[in-house]
């Protein structure tokens, strides 16, 4: 019984093992097949970076669109002008990294609630479209992104909810969420896209010359060597130079950038670039920019042109200085032998010579270096400015506000030391009972607020001082309450008034007896 018990285990072990061994098999082959069946959470499942050719993006308000011709990236809303490819491979890496965390069927009618009308058909509620295309214009990948949204947890994450996202339509008809917001990436605005590294940086200004509409306005400053104060041409003997303003024309346009770029359909009388003020400068390094600059309304807009000779510098010309070693006499031993020492000196002497020809030989391979990476510095920035001529651009008021400037404007103004000074030494009139001192001829009269002050009767002798203006009474607060009104009295009617102002004196004094 014992043995027939045992045998019956044995092969229900058996069983159990061979149908352990089948179920992982086919565990097994199930999950190798589902792989390739299995849907994808990609926003973007596949995209052939070589057939991308263009990307468009729009929204209610915008469109942008840029296109790779030649292997360069441009702007096609702005004529051309070169796009900021570091934008454009941002956007393309996040788009194709896109996982959606949730999805939910809704109606056509539905999509408003989520910013996901296509901003082609509906503006309201639209969402910002991105368009991929090849060279043909074929659409290759095409993405409605909506509104922002709080994103929901990544069931696979084990970081808890994925924090700011963003709906997209998923076709047909239905809504993904992604936890990206895109904000940085999404711009439709063209002047977004533009590129605006390797702008125009003016150093080291030599010269400049403003030239004006009118050839009375310019004015022209210069310096001997760099760091000095800039220093008017061809000063008048009335002109004294503002030495802050100077000095900030010194530096004009050193970190310039621009917003955007003026159509090259513009007229120059859109631009206000018909009635442009030019200026030319000069620097040490030997560039001459030739700068235009122009205000229309409230908008800013300049154009450039570069040229020059690169010019040495000081240090790539100047000899080396010599160091300490090289001028040490031999240090004799105490025990060196007379007939040692010719020869001891003069292994020492070839010995320096040698280290002094060495270091003589570093230092102009040193020099000749720096001038081949200065000279091919020159040269690139002059190609890169290039690229830059023929172009209008849009720029900020502080941009050029510095050298915008007639010459007047560039003078020092006058001290209001000056006028105070000027008008401490005007001799001071009578002060009157109820009646305040006139002003100077030459000052507008200002009637005071505060009511008179009543004084003691002047003295015979000020009476007789004569008075070259007319004079305002500015009755007191409680004549003012009572109607009394501001005079202007002549002076001819001064002997008058100063009789009435004695005998209310007068009475004042009888009424406090």
């Amino acid at each position: 019984m014992k043995n027939k018990q045992l045998l019956i285990a044995v092969v229900v072990l058996i069983v159990l093992g061979a149908a352990v061994f089948s179920t992982k098999e086919n565990s097994g082959k199930s999950s190798s097949s589902g792989e390739s069946t299995k849907p994808t959470n990609q926003v973007i499942t596949t995209l052939d970076a070589t057939k991308l050719a263009s990307i468009t993006l729009t929204d209610s308000d915008d469109s942008v669109s840029v296109k790779q011709v030649n292997g360069k990236w441009s702007v096609t809303d702005r004529d051309g002008f070169p796009a900021n490819f570091s934008n454009i491979q941002s956007l393309v890496d996040t788009v194709t990294e896109l996982k959606i965390l949730a999805k939910q069927k809704v109606g056509k009618s539905q999509l408003g609630r989520f910013e996901l009308n296509d901003p082609a058909t509906e503006a309201k509620d639209a969402g910002t479209k991105l368009e991929l295309k090849d060279a043909d214009g074929n659409v290759l990948h095409s993405v409605l992104f909506g509104k922002e949204t709080q994103g929901q947890s990544d069931p696979s994450s084990p970081f808890g909810p994925s924090g700011t996202g963003r709906y997209v339509l998923v076709p047909p008809n239905t809504v993904g969420e992604i936890n990206e917001t895109l904000s940085s990436d999404l711009k439709t605005s063209p002047a977004d896209w533009l590129q605006k590294e390797d702008f125009l940086k003016v150093e080291k200004i030599k010269s400049i010359t403003i030239k004006q509409p009118k050839e009375a306005d310019s004015w022209t400053l210069t310096r001997i060597k760099e760091g000095d104060d800039m220093v008017l041409s061809e000063a008048k003997s009335d002109e004294k130079l503002d030495s802050s303003k100077g000095n900030s024309a010194g530096r004009a346009l050193s970190s310039p950038s621009f917003d955007d770029i003026a159509s090259k359909s513009a007229k120059p009388e859109e631009t206000g670039m018909d009635k442009a003020v030019t200026a030319t400068i000069d620097t040490f390094e030997g560039y001459n920019y030739v700068v235009k600059m122009a205000k229309k309304d409230d908008e800013h807009y300049m154009s450039l042109a570069a040229s020059g000779t690169r010019l040495a510098q000081e240090d790539e010309t100047a000899a080396r200085t010599p160091q300490a070693d090289e001028s040490n006499p031999r240090a004799q031993d105490e025990d060196e032998k007379p007939e040692d020492a010719e020869r001891l000196d003069k292994e020492h002497n070839v010995a320096l010579a040698k280290l002094i020809a060495d270091r003589d030989k570093a230092h102009a391979e040193s020099q000749s270096k720096l001038r081949e990476e200065r000279d091919s510095t020159f040269a690139d920035n002059l190609a890169k400015l290039a690229k830059l001529e023929g172009w209008t651009f849009k720029v900020s008021s502080y941009t050029f506000d510095s050298i915008y400037k007639t010459r007047s404007e560039m003078m020092e103004e006058e001290k209001e030391e000056a006028s105070q000074e000027a008008a401490s030494t005007t001799p001071s009139l009578p002060s009157l009972p109820g009646i305040p001192a006139p002003p100077a001829p030459s000052v507008t009269p200002t009637p005071p607020v505060a009511p008179a002050i009543t004084v003691q009767p002047p003295k015979p002798a000020e009476q007789n001082k004569v008075v070259t203006s007319d004079i305002i009474k500015v009755p007191s607060a409680e004549e003012m309450k009572k109607g009394a009104k501001i005079e202007v009295i002549k002076k001819e009617d001064l002997p008058a008034e100063i009789e009435k102002a004695k005998e209310k004196s007068e009475e004042k004094a009888d009424d406090k007896k």
